[in-house]
C-alpha cells in the first residue's frame, strides 16, 4: 500500500509541475499579446496627439481671420470628426485584437483541460481542476490589470485637450471591455460545466426513455432502414398476432395438437406438430436470397463472408450451392427458424457444429436488431409529441424486462466462438470491426487454457467437444446496438444472455434462498439450447430448473414502462410466443420431454427425425459375438428395478460360474453404479471402480489392478468415459448394464477388447441388457429395422457377430 501511495504522490507532484509549466507558457503568450497591444496603443496615442496639435494650430491661425468664420467652423468640425473617426477605428481594432487573442487562449485552455480530465483518474482530476481553476482566475485578473493599465494611459491626456464627447466614448469603451472580460469568464465556466455533464445527462436520458443502448446512438438511425411490411416479415407477423382466449386454452392441451410428416431434401424426415386452431402454421422452404428475407441489411452484408470463414469444407458447400449464401442444410433450417417455429435438430455433429452456430447467431441478431428498431422508432415519435391513443396497442413494443434472447452453451469455449461470430456479423458497413466494450477482459476470461498434449490420439469428436476453455460455470450479458457491443452488461440492460446451465442455476437459486433472481427470464422471446446432449452428461436437472422459471411474473418492476409492454406479456401468454431452438447429436427421452411438454409456440414445432438405418454396431472392428438380452417390465418406472433383478439373478451368476476374469461393467447411470457397487460390497465380490468422481490416483490404481488381473471386475460409468476417454486395457468380457446414451460409445468400448490368444474369438464376449423403453438407444446401435424386430419379437435373446448379416 505504501508503494501505491508513493506512486500516486509522485504523479500528483508531476501534474502540479506540468500545470505550473502551462501557466508559465500561457503567461508568456499573454505577455507577447499585451506587448503588441501596447505598441498599437502607443502608436494610436501618438497619432491622436499629433492630430490634435495640428487641429489646434489650424484653429489658432484661422481665428485671426474674422472675415471667414464659416471656413474656420468647417475646418474645425472636419478636423474633429476625422480625429474621432480615426480614434474610434484604432480603438476598435485594438479591442478586437485583444478579444480574439484572449478567446483563442481560453479555447486552447479548455481543450487542454478536457484531454487531461479524460486521461487522469478521478482523484488526480479533482486536484488538477482546482489548480487550473485558480490559475485561470489569476490569468484573467492579470489580463484585466493589463487592460486597465492601458486605459490609464489613455486617461493621461490633459483635460483641456479632450472634449466631452471623447470622455463619453472612453467610458463606453471601458465598460464594453469590462463586460467582455466578464463574458469570457462566464462563458468558460459554462462550457466546462456543460462538457463535464453532457455524457452523463445523455446516458440518463436514454435509460429513462427506454433506449436499447447508452452509447449515444441517435434514435433515428434505423428509421430509413426499417421499411418492412408487417404482412411479409415473419418477425412482425409472429409478435403482432393477437391470440384469443379460446385459442390459448386449446394451445395448453396436447390433445388439440396435430402431427404431420414431411420430407425435405436436405433435412430428411420432419415431424411437424401444430394446433389447428391457429392459422398459418404450414412449413415451406424459403428459396429467396437473404436480402429478400426481411433480414437486417447489416447482417445480409456480412453473412456471406462470415458463413464461408473458418471452415474450408463449409465454404466449398456454400460456393457450390445455387445461391452462394447458404448450404442446403442451412437454408432449410433457416426457413424454420425465420418462420419462428420451435425446432429440435438431433443431428448436430462436431463437423456441422460451427455451421449451425452461425445460423442461430444470425437469427438471434436479426430478432434483437428488429426489436430495437421498433422501440427507437416509437421513441422518436413520442419525442416529437405524437398523440397516444389509450385504446391502441401501437406503442406496445417491449417486454417486462429487456433480455430477449437466451443462449445456453456448455463451455466457455462455445461462448467465445458465439461472441466472435456475433461481432463478425455486426461488422460496420465500411468493413471496420464493430466496437466491442470490455473485449480484453472477455478474451482473458474465456480464451483457451493451455493443456498438455495427450500421450495417445483421442477421438475426433472428443477433441472438438473439449477444445479450448471447458469451464462450465459462466454467464455474460450482451447489449447490442448498431454501433457497438457491450460485454458484461447487467442482465436487465442486456439484449442477449449467454450462459451455461450451471451459471444460470446459481443465479436462479432454489426456493428459500435470499439471493435468487429469475426476473430476467420473464421476457425471453428466443431460447437456444446448443449441444443439449452435453447437458445430459453435466446435470440435466439444471435445464429442468431453468424451464420451470421461464416467463414467471417478475418480483420487481425493474423500471418498466407498462404502457409500452405487449398485451400478451400482461396476460401471461409469453410462453406461447417464445421460440425454442434445440440442437443435439442424439435423441433422448429427456430432451423429447422438454420439447413436447414445455414448448408451446403457437406457430408450431418441428423435429428432425431420421431413423438410423445402420447402427454403430457396424463400426465394431473386432469379430466379436454380441448377445442382446431383453428385460421384461410392465412400465417405465419399473424398468430400473427389473433390470437390476435380472442382472443379479441371470447375468452375474453366469460370469461367476464361468470364471470370466477381467470383465468390464459399463453402467450409464450413476445411481445404478452406486446400487451395483453396494451390492458387490455386500456380497464380498472383489472389484475396481472408476466413475466421474474418482480421483486421478485411484483411477490409475484401478486401471493397473484390472489390467494385471488383481481385480477381476471393473465398474465403469458413461460420464467418466465422456469426459476422459481413457483406453482401458485388459478387457476380456464386456457387459452393458444399459445401452449408452451416445451410440458411438458402444463401438469404442467393443474395440477396446484385447485380441484373443490361443482360444481365438471364443474367449471374448459382449452382453447387452435392454428393455422396450430403450428403443431409441437400441435403434442407434443396431439400426431401426433390427430394433423393431428385437422389441416385438417373441424371443428375448438376440446375438450378432460382427461381419455377418443380421
Amino acid at each position: 500500500m505504501a508503494r501505491g501511495r508513493g506512486g500516486r504522490g509522485g504523479r500528483r507532484r508531476e501534474d502540479r509541475q506540468k500545470a505550473k509549466q502551462r501557466q508559465i507558457n500561457r503567461a508568456l503568450k499573454l505577455s507577447e499579446i499585451n506587448s503588441k497591444a501596447r505598441y498599437q496603443q502607443e502608436e494610436y496615442l501618438r497619432r491622436r496627439q499629433q492630430a490634435e496639435k495640428d487641429a489646434l494650430k489650424k484653429a489658432q491661425g484661422e481665428s485671426s481671420q474674422q472675415s471667414r468664420p464659416d471656413k474656420n467652423d468647417e475646418a474645425s468640425s472636419s478636423s474633429s470628426s476625422e480625429s474621432e473617426d480615426e480614434r474610434q477605428t484604432a480603438y476598435d481594432l485594438l479591442v478586437t485584437s485583444l478579444q480574439s487573442n484572449r478567446d483563442q487562449s481560453s479555447s486552447e485552455e479548455i481543450s487542454e483541460s478536457e484531454e487531461e480530465e479524460e486521461e487522469e483518474k478521478d482523484s488526480v482530476q479533482e486536484e488538477e481542476d482546482d489548480i487550473e481553476s485558480d490559475e485561470d482566475i489569476e490569468e484573467e485578473e492579470g489580463d484585466a490589470e493589463d487592460v486597465s493599465t492601458d486605459n490609464e494611459e489613455e486617461e493621461a491626456i490633459p483635460e483641456d485637450q479632450s472634449t466631452e464627447e471623447e470622455k463619453t466614448l472612453k467610458g463606453k469603451k471601458r465598460k464594453k471591455e469590462d463586460d467582455g472580460q466578464d463574458g469570457i469568464l462566464e462563458q468558460r465556466k459554462i462550457k466546462k460545466k456543460l462538457k463535464a455533464t453532457k455524457e452523463q445527462e445523455d446516458r440518463e436520458e436514454q435509460e429513462k426513455e427506454g433506449q436499447w443502448s447508452s452509447d449515444g446512438e441517435s434514435e433515428g438511425d434505423d428509421l430509413e432502414e426499417e421499411k418492412s411490411t408487417t404482412g411479409k416479415d415473419p418477425f412482425w407477423h409472429h409478435l403482432t398476432t393477437e391470440l384469443q382466449e379460446d385459442q390459448v386454452d386449446k394451445l395448453g392441451k396436447q390433445s388439440n395438437w396435430t402431427r404431420k410428416e414431411a420430407m425435405w431434401k436436405g433435412l430428411g424426415r420432419l415431424v411437424h406438430t401444430f394446433c389447428t386452431e391457429v392459422p398459418n402454421s404450414s412449413i415451406t422452404v424459403n428459396k429467396d436470397s437473404i436480402n429478400k428475407m426481411n433480414v437486417k441489411g447489416l447482417l445480409c452484408t456480412n453473412w456471406i463472408d462470415v458463413n464461408g470463414a473458418d471452415s474450408q469444407k463449409n465454404a466449398e458447400e456454400v460456393k457450390s450451392s445455387s445461391d452462394g449464401e447458404f448450404t442446403a442444410r442451412q437454408r432449410e433450417l433457416f426457413s424454420l427458424m425465420h418462420g419462428y417455429k420451435d425446432l429440435y435438430y438431433s443431428e448436430r455433429t462436431h463437423r456441422n457444429g460451427e455451421e449451425l452456430r452461425k445460423l442461430y447467431c444470425l437469427h438471434a441478431l436479426n430478432h434483437v436488431l428488429k426489436t430495437r428498431s421498433v422501440v427507437t422508432r416509437h421513441n422518436t415519435k413520442l419525442k416529437l409529441g405524437a398523440e397516444v391513443d389509450p385504446d391502441s396497442d401501437e406503442y406496445q413494443d417491449q417486454g417486462l424486462t429487456r433480455p430477449k434472447v437466451l443462449l445456453v452453451v456448455p463451455f466457455r469455449e462455445a461462448a467465445l466462438r458465439t461472441v466472435h461470430i456475433i461481432t463478425q456479423l455486426m461488422r460496420r458497413p465500411d468493413g471496420k470491426p464493430v466496437e466491442v466494450m470490455n473485449k480484453k477482459r472477455f478474451q482473458d476470461e474465456y480464451s483457451e487454457i493451455e493443456h498438455a498434449p495427450p500421450k495417445v490420439p483421442l477421438p475426433e469428436d472428443f477433441e472438438a467437444t473439449f477444445a479450448g476453455n471447458i469451464d462450465d460455470h459462466f454467464r455474460i450479458g450482451l447489449a447490442v446496438s448498431r454501433r457497438n457491443i457491450r460485454l458484461y452488461s447487467p442482465f436487465y440492460l442486456s439484449d442477449i444472455i449467454i450462459a451455461s446451465p450451471l451459471g444460470l442455476r446459481t443465479v436462479i437459486g432454489a426456493e428459500g434462498e435470499k439471493d435468487r433472481d429469475y426476473d430476467f427470464l420473464s421476457s425471453i422471446e428466443v431460447l437456444i439450447l446448443d449441444q443439449a446432449d452435453t447437458y445430459l452428461m453435466q446435470n440435466w436437472e439444471h435445464i429442468q430448473h431453468l424451464m420451470q422459471h421461464m416467463h414467471l411474473q417478475p418480483k420487481e418492476t425493474h423500471e418498466t414502462d407498462f404502457s409500452r409492454v405487449r398485451i400478451w406479456y400482461l396476460n401471461g401468454w409469453a410462453k406461447y410466443y417464445r421460440q425454442t431452438l434445440i440442437f443435439s447429436s442424439i435423441t433422448s427421452p429427456e430432451i423429447n420431454a422438454i420439447f413436447n411438454k414445455q414448448c408451446h409456440n403457437y406457430s408450431g414445432k418441428v423435429q428432425v427425425s431420421n431413423p438410423p438405418t445402420r447402427g454403430t454396431i457396424c463400426q465394431v472392428a473386432l469379430q466379436l459375438p454380441q448377445v442382446f438380452r431383453r428385460v421384461e417390465c410392465s412400465s417405465f418406472t419399473q424398468a430400473a428395478d427389473a433390470r437390476f433383478n435380472f442382472f443379479v439373478s441371470q447375468i452375474l451368476p453366469q460370469i461367476k460360474d464361468g470364471n470370466m476374469q477381467r470383465t468390464l461393467f459399463f453402467i450409464p447411470s450413476y445411481f445404478d453404479f452406486v446400487r451395483i457397487r453396494n451390492f458387490f460390497r455386500q456380497e464380498d465380490i472383489t472389484f475396481a471402480q472408476i466413475c466421474e468422481y474418482t480421483t486421478q490416483a485411484n483411477i490409475s490404481r484401478a486401471r493397473q489392478y484390472f489390467q494385471q488381473g488383481d481385480r477381476p471386475f471393473l465398474l465403469f460409468t458413461e460420464r467418466f468415459h465422456f469426459f476422459r476417454r481413457y483406453r482401458i486395457k485388459g478387457i476380456r468380457s464386456l457387459v452393458f448394464y444399459e445401452l449408452p446414451l451416445f451410440p458411438h460409445f458402444y463401438s469404442e468400448l467393443c474395440n477396446m477388447l484385447e485380441a484373443g490368444g490361443e482360444e481365438g474369438v471364443l474367449d471374448r464376449t459382449c452382453t447387452v441388457l435392454y428393455t422396450k423403453y430403450d428403443a431409441q438407444r437400441l435403434a442407434a446401435v443396431v439400426g431401426a429395422s433390427r430394433c423393431g424386430h428385437m422389441i416385438t419379437s417373441g424371443k428375448s435373446v438376440h446375438m450378432f457377430v460382427t461381419g455377418e448379416q443380421g
